[in-house]
């Protein structure tokens, strides 16, 4: 077997399995422990996975302050986000994350018909004040600052007194097998809390989200009921996904 279809089987059952071992490659590959190490180490230097003793992870996702970027514009985050705005629907309570994502959809939700909007985020909720079609509900509890949003056990406490009829959270990391996941645990407690209230669960995520694992699990994928994505989302990642009964939905380009 070619260097280069070593390479691409190797990052095809990491999609699966969410870890991979030295060991178990060298007889599924037909070569030898050391020749396996070689691959796993150039992989690692290429950033398509992480070397790890024995083996090798998913990517770590790496994820910068959202109270230093929520100002920008990501033309793709916001293409992912209007692709959403058709699966809310008139009488609804729903549920808007945290995050630029969520934040542009915010910024885009649909004007011509009345529902609730429930959010632990202070800068989504200043943007739907002057909707008037909306019934606005901002959560409380201790801002978590890197993400500005309300988090902890008075926010979880509120959480659990309201049902969602859909939920649309923004993405740290998602991988087929290891599922969602975030790098601080209060905030992944919360947003498990938000799960568990939600009739369906919508996650915006571009293709630099996927595959990736953070350090705090929130839920399995088969919780999740639809992913939003673009275009450059890898297929077999998707078809992952859509094994598991999540509805795919890819924003045009």
């Amino acid at each position: 077997m070619l260097q280069q279809q070593r390479h691409s089987k190797i990052l095809e059952l990491l999609s699966q399995l969410g870890r991979v071992y030295a060991a178990e490659l060298s007889v599924q590959l037909g070569v030898s422990e050391d020749t396996v190490r070689r691959d796993l180490k150039l992989l690692d230097e290429l950033k398509q996975l992480r070397r790890v003793h024995g083996g090798a992870l998913p990517l770590q996702h790496e994820n910068q302050e959202y109270r230093e970027r929520h100002e920008e514009i990501d033309p793709l985050k916001q293409r992912v986000a209007l692709a959403a705005i058709p699966l809310i629907k008139e009488g609804q309570t729903i549920l808007i994350d945290s995050g630029s994502t969520c934040l542009q959809l915010a910024m885009n939700l649909p004007t011509h018909f009345n529902f609730t909007v429930v959010t632990p985020s202070p800068l989504v909720a200043t943007k739907l004040i002057h909707h008037n079609n909306i019934e606005l509900i901002l959560l409380g509890g201790k801002i978590f600052k890197p993400s500005v949003m309300a988090l902890g056990a008075t926010t979880n406490a509120m959480l659990r007194k309201i049902h969602f009829d859909s939920c649309f959270l923004g993405v740290c990391a998602l991988h087929p097998s290891q599922g969602l996941s975030i790098n601080h645990i209060d905030e992944a407690e919360t947003l498990a809390t938000i799960i568990e209230q939600s009739e369906r669960v919508i996650t915006l995520a571009s293709h630099l989200k996927l595959g990736k694992m953070a350090t705090h699990k929130v839920c399995n994928v088969h919780k999740i009921d639809c992913l939003v994505t673009d275009s450059m989302s890898d297929e077999k990642l998707l078809s992952l996904f859509s094994a598991q009964g999540v509805d795919i939905q890819v924003c045009p380009d």
